[in-house]
């Protein structure tokens, strides 16, 4: 009957019908009504399709569709096919090929089988009946027979169902020569699409580092490199792994956190509920800090205790600068070492001494696991709304991270209280060591005695500063060494620092409303923070409370004046123990006070009053006044207004002043007064600015006043709106101030200058540039300083003629770590380096760093340029090319020069101004690439690389190279190609007090290769290589040649296999590398791989891969990886 059924429908073209499908909407045919009436085709009609967002495959609920009968349109406008859309007739899937936008409605014309055969075969197994009790087997007739009824077939995907899931699963043996065999496994997991109409599935996950044990093992989320399920539906959406949490709403309870475990949303009405419960991956901080005139980096980020050298979790960071949100990116504002938690500026964001920088982010977690579970419901109306917001972080005190934990450490911890200074463990261990016993005063004390050199093993502790009596001194070899400073004199004490388990808990509830004219806000929390969980000392200081209200007034001024009015009064407290999850205030706001930038405004009683109004003709006003007191005793009254009127003659003005004081200091007044004024005029073509700006910061101290002030104008010249070409010009001077006995006095003046230029985006010719030059003369003692900071892009292409090119430049100042490179003798075969610091595997050396303290200024310019000319109309020069690339990075300590803009060669090896510099030039033509006889290639190209970062050491290398290539086709299955090439290498080493070293290596040679390829299956290549080489002032070439077949063959329909051997045959001297290595020079005598991979199933392959190498006078090694993956 199935066989009938599929002929049938092969035959009928038009005849087609089928089940209801609630997937899409079908139009009805319309009823005969009269005689002579059209009759449609049953089995044709429309169907109407919604877009949803990143869906591109649909179900049309309809199979068997007619070929040729189909069209597609959205909004009355056809879609092409092939172009626009795709069909899968016997399916009946609609896939877009290009994404259209979300909520579109697609209408499908077709026809389709009415009733047309299942597309899987469905198999039934036969029962014989079976004996029926009594009871049982007879009916009522009145009872008619019933089952169960559905809406859609159970056995199918459901309507609007479009789920993609891709990966691929390996698992693989590692085995070798020297080594045991490791298994190793790899997961690489997507999965998105659509699991019914309005409800999203998105999901990645990746392990590649889990390890296979034969009894199994439970990983956590952290285990995983990678992991994201996320389930959107239109009420609610829930997503585990690595997942981010925010909450925005209110000011007490703000949290914005990476995290690893899973959350869930849900919206019912007015209501919304949102819950999480995950690992936090880092503890939260926040650093202020300001700039270095002529450094944009790096910028080193600390952990709570101020250590540097953190891990910053990935992508947690908020950096604000004078207040701006920045964007990550080396083309954006910034970019960020996670690893080494450095923080680095573009040129695109100049830092000064004036720039004030605020980061907020989470380094990794290394005391103990911790845990955050939140909890956040809401209620919105039309007239207002209600919240509430729980929050709960704890560290795990029975999984501490770096440490084990004895019953002595535990007993430490009770009795520590809440201060880490006194959770320290005995630091001690007598034996081989960095420290020998001294006696200072009397009293035994530790100094540093040397790498390894001491006969007591001791550790430090960081406990703050003014609470210890040791500081650190130096780093040698790679280790902190630190010297006695007398007791209460320095930040580190001997001990074993233990981690204080933390727990944290909070939680805050608003609301708000609005009667007209009038709005009101109220929120209140609770916080509760025990400093160590371990310890029953110290709790009674663990609780606090912070509260906010907020009244305002706000509605339309009359018509004669047109705008509108509002007036807002809040009024804010925080207690002393009140521990929120962030920060409060804003980045540097103590400093709008009258307050040191570093000092606590997160507690406090605050009073706030606001007036603003906004007209047509006058512009916006508005007026603000404050009052604060902290628990400390300090007292501010802050006042200020800002006015702007956008115009042809726009104007900005602002003042605000603030009165503080400290009762508690011996200078007690703080205080600020700033003042900002601009002036733009708007005109079609230009547009000329002025700006100008006083500042003048005071702030309660004991040694002394202490404040700053600083006066600066600007002048500014930009093209208009009606100007295609986008320019600007501006100068701006600078004078800051510092407070003294006498008053303020004079500290430096800041000269700036900037050009920008931006070309038109369709433009032939493109141009993107920018230049900053800062310069900084002390009007004391000190010399003058100046920093350059540039960009250029330029870019052009003439098509006609086949030429084009491109360059960038990047100029801009880092700063770098001052050190020197120690090299120390071990004895003879007892070290892996020799006298000059380079890696042998086997030598009499040691290699170490020591820092020598401080940053210092390092310029940096990078230019990257190609040319190209591409040419050729017939068939055998078409593609034909000459290209030049330059590539070259010059750093040098100080100011560039003019030279360093595009460093040359020479200049890099020589110049000893220059930390780094580098610089690649490469000249290349490809002719007659279609050529069957004479394809040729030619390449010259000159490497040089040269590194002074180290004070008492430096390198340098030049490698030139010359290559010429031809290449013929004298059959459609043979191929061959010589390539003849020069090289002349150079090395030069120097080491303060160990001399120097410098070696030039020349080489020439060629190699043949022939490839036969009869068919797709099999490709088979024979290779030779010859290569002449010495070293400068030998007496002899070293000959090397290697020869060798590679071979690729396909076994069957599933399966190949790939082989390659080479063999070297050497004659002459011993061959000479250019620098000492740990591996024989010349290369391996000789070495073979082979590798074959077997589909076994239709996504499932098996591969086995085998490397073996052999140097002289040395046993092979033989290398290898047997693995499984499985494609889905």
């Amino acid at each position: 009957m199935r066989a009938s059924r599929l002929a049938a429908c092969a035959l009928l073209a038009g005849a087609a019908c089928a089940a209801p499908v609630p997937a899409a909407a079908v139009s009805a045919p319309a009823p005969a009504s009269a005689a002579g009436a059209v009759v449609r085709d049953p089995g044709c009609g429309t169907l109407e399709v919604v877009t949803r967002e990143g869906v591109l495959v649909y179900r049309l609920g309809r199979t068997f569709l007619r070929a040729g009968s189909d069209s597609v349109s959205a909004r009355g406008v056809p879609l092409a096919p092939g172009r626009d859309y795709a069909l899968d007739p016997l399916r009946g899937e609609l896939r877009l090929l290009r994404p259209r936008a979300a909520g579109e409605t697609l209408r499908v014309a077709a026809c389709w089988l009415l009733d047309p055969p299942p597309l899987e075969r469905h198999g039934l197994r036969y029962r014989p009946p079976g004996a029926a009790r009594a009871e049982s087997a007879a009916v009522p007739a009145t009872v008619r027979g019933l089952r169960a009824a559905v809406a859609r077939d159970p056995a199918a995907a459901p309507p609007g169902a479009s789920l993609a899931v891709n990966g691929n699963k390996t698992i693989a043996v590692d085995f070798g020569s020297s080594q045991d065999a490791f298994l190793r496994q790899s997961l690489d997991l997507a999965v998105s699409g659509t699991l019914a109409p309005g409800v999203s599935l998105t999901g990645v996950l990746s392990d590649r580092n889990t390890p296979l044990t034969a009894q199994g093992s439970t990983q956590s989320l952290q285990a995983l490199d990678r992991v994201l399920i996320e389930l959107r539906a239109p009420r609610g959406a829930a997503a585990l792994g690595d997942v981010s949490l925010g909450f925005s709403e209110g000011d007490f309870a703000r949290l914005e956190r990476r995290l690893q475990g899973a959350t869930g949303e849900a919206t019912f009405g007015a209501t919304r509920v949102t819950a999480a419960a995950a690992s936090a991956q880092g503890e939260y901080h926040r650093l202020q800090f300001f700039g270095v005139d002529g450094r944009q980096g790096p910028y080193r980020l600390t952990d709570r205790d101020g250590n540097p050298g953190v891990a910053v979790v990935a992508g947690s960071e908020a950096v604000t600068l004078d207040g701006a949100r920045l964007a990550r990116g080396e083309a954006a504002d910034y970019f960020m070492d996670y690893e080494r938690g450095e923080l680095t500026f573009t040129n695109r964001r100049p830092i000064s001494s004036a720039s004030r920088i605020t980061v907020d982010y989470q380094f990794a977690v290394n005391r103990y696991r911790r845990n955050l579970v939140a909890f956040d419901g809401g209620w919105r109306g039309a007239r207002g709304g209600l919240w509430t917001r729980v929050l709960h972080e704890s560290d795990d005190r029975g999984r501490p991270l770096d440490v084990t934990l004895g019953d002595e450490d535990r007993l430490v911890l009770a009795a520590a209280g809440d201060s880490a200074a006194l959770a320290l463990a005995p630091g001690v261990t007598s034996g081989r060591g960095d420290y020998d016993t001294v006696r200072v005063a009397g009293v035994l004390r530790y100094a540093f005695a040397g790498p390894d050199s001491g006969a007591f093993a001791v550790r430090f502790a960081r406990v703050g500063a003014g609470r210890g009596d040791y500081a650190d001194s130096a780093s040698v070899a790679g280790r902190t060494a630190f010297r006695y400073v007398g007791a209460g004199q320095g930040a580190f004490r001997i001990g074993r620092a233990l981690p204080l388990p933390e727990t944290q808990s909070l939680w805050a509830a608003g609301g708000g409303g609005r009667l007209g004219a009038l709005a009101f806000e109220a929120e209140g929390a609770v916080s509760r923070r025990d400093r160590n969980t371990a310890s029953a000392l110290d709790d009674a200081d663990n609780t606090g409370v912070a509260g906010r209200l907020r009244l305002g007034l706000e509605g339309r001024l009359p018509d004669a004046v047109g705008g509108t009015a509002s007036f807002a009064v809040q009024a804010r407290g925080v207690s002393a123990r009140f521990a929120p999850f962030t920060r409060l205030e804003r980045p540097f706001e103590q400093e709008d006070w009258g307050l040191a930038p570093g000092a606590d405004l997160e507690r406090q009683r605050r009073v706030d009053a606001t007036l603003a109004l906004a007209t047509r003709a006058a512009g916006a006003l508005r007026a603000f006044a404050g009052a604060l007191r902290t628990p400390g005793g300090f007292e501010s009254l802050r006042r200020g207004a800002e006015w702007s009127r956008d115009a042809t003659l726009a104007v900005r003005a602002a003042w605000e002043r603030a009165e503080g004081r400290d009762p508690a200091r011996r200078f007690a007044r703080g205080g600020r007064d700033r003042l900002r004024g601009e002036l733009r005029l708007r005109l079609p073509w230009l547009e000329p600015a002025v700006r100008a700006e006083a500042d003048e910061r005071t702030s309660p101290a004991d040694s002394g006043r202490v404040g700053e002030r600083s006066r600066e104008g600007a002048l500014e010249l930009a093209t208009g709106r009606a100007a295609r070409w986008r320019a600007l010009g501006g100068l701006a001077l600078r004078r800051d101030a510092a407070l003294g006995p006498d008053g303020f006095r004079d500290r430096a003046d800041t000269r700036s200058a900037r050009l920008a230029l931006d070309s038109p985006a369709d433009a032939a010719l493109g141009v993107a540039a920018s230049v900053v030059r800062r310069e900084v003369e002390p009007t004391g003692e000190g010399a003058r300083t100046r920093s350059d900071l540039a960009s250029l892009r330029v870019r052009g292409e003439d098509r006609a003629r086949g030429l084009s090119g491109t360059a960038s430049l990047e100029v801009t100042s880092e700063g770098s770590e001052r050190r020197s490179r120690t090299v120390t003798f071990v004895g003879a075969g007892r070290g892996a380096y020799d006298a000059f610091g380079n890696f042998v595997g086997v030598g009499d050396h040691d290699l170490g760093a020591v820092s020598c303290g401080g940053l210092e200024r390092v310029s940096r310019a990078a230019l990257s340029a190609r040319a190209a000319w591409r040419f050729g109309a017939s068939e055998a020069w078409r593609g034909s090319r000459v290209e030049f690339a330059f590539e070259g990075d010059a750093r040098r300590r100080g100011e560039l020069r003019g030279a360093d803009l595009a460093v040359a060669p020479g200049a890099a090896l020589g110049d000893p101004g220059l930390a780094r510099g580098s610089v690649l030039q490469r000249l290349e033509a490809e002719l007659a690439p279609g050529s069957a006889t004479a394809a040729v290639r030619l390449r010259a190209e000159r490497r040089v690389a040269a590194d002074r970062a180290f004070e008492n050491f430096a390198q340098a290398t030049d490698d030139r190279i010359a290559a010429l290539r031809w290449r013929v086709r004298p059959a459609a299955s043979w191929t061959a190609e010589w390539e003849s090439r020069l090289k002349r290498q150079e090395a030069a080493q120097s080491l303060a007090g160990a001399g120097g070293y410098r070696r030039v290596v020349t080489e020439g040679g060629g190699a043949l290769s022939v490839a036969w390829t009869p068919d797709p299956a099999l490709r088979a290549v024979a290779t030779v290589d010859a290569a002449w080489s010495r070293p400068e002032g030998g007496r002899g070439f070293t000959r090397i040649v290697r020869a060798g077949p590679d071979v690729g063959r396909s076994i069957g329909a599933r399966g190949r296999i790939e082989v390659s051997a080479r063999r070297a045959f050497v004659s002459g001297p011993a061959p000479v590398g250019l620098l000492p290595g740990p591996d024989p020079a010349g290369g391996p005598r000789w070495e073979a791989s082979a590798r074959a991979d077997v589909r076994v199933r239709e996504s499932t392959t098996v591969g086995l891969t085998v490397t073996s190498r052999a140097f002289a006078g040395r046993a092979a090694q033989t290398v290898g990886r047997a693995e499984v993956r499985a494609f889905f």
